[in-house]
């Protein structure tokens, strides 16, 4: 399905993987850009990691650059949190640390969609769990700085993922502090956007 307007209101599929008409051309706020973006369900094989991602676009930064975009993509995580999470009532929702590009921005765009999806099925979301130390793109470095509460699945959100090393340094640090007990523990991980 290709969609060419970000203004719209995504209604919530009965089963995550059937596709969803978002083209209300008829609308009055409606509008067309210069990009396409669209729904693409994928399960990504990373090393050992199995990763959930639900959207493209073909253009990275305009369709992150608008903040009402994440209107589109969180009532999708919402559904695909509560298909794929039991016991979601059990569960909290953190994401991969902000970056330089959310500085530029004025928010983090993978916060503003946790926000609005945990709302949509109760769930709750903990921010800024994690910090970047460093601004590297390819060498992140991130520290803990807010505790995960105990006995709760943890579940991890990333808007974008390219070479997936966000990913990586954020279950690193995660997994490495024993205070966490996530050691063997799997953490079921979702991304809005592939960027492969």
């Amino acid at each position: 399905m290709l969609v060419r307007s970000s203004s719209f209101s995504s209604p919530k599929p009965e089963n995550p993987t059937e596709e969803v008409d978002n083209s209300s051309e008829n609308s009055s706020d409606n509008y067309y850009q210069d990009y396409i973006h669209y729904t693409k369900f994928s399960l990504v094989s990373r090393r050992d990691l199995f990763i959930i991602a639900f959207y493209k676009t073909e253009n990275l930064e305009k369709f992150k650059g608008n903040i009402a975009n994440a209107d589109i993509l969180s009532p999708i995580l919402a559904t695909l949190l509560q298909y794929y999470i039991p016991d979601i009532e059990n569960a909290v929702l953190i994401t991969t640390p902000k970056r330089a590009h959310s500085e530029k921005l004025g928010y983090h765009f993978a916060s503003e969609i946790c926000i609005r999806a945990s709302k949509i099925i109760n769930l709750e979301f903990i921010p800024d769990v994690l910090i970047a130390t460093s601004k590297s793109k390819f060498n992140p470095n991130f520290i803990q700085q807010k505790s995960l509460p105990e006995g709760k699945r943890v579940i991890l959100f990333d808007d974008i993922a390219t070479t997936y090393q966000t990913i990586y340094a954020t279950l690193n640090v995660l997994r490495n502090n024993p205070e966490n007990y996530l050691a063997s523990a799997h953490v079921p991980i979702f991304v809005g956007i592939n960027n492969n």
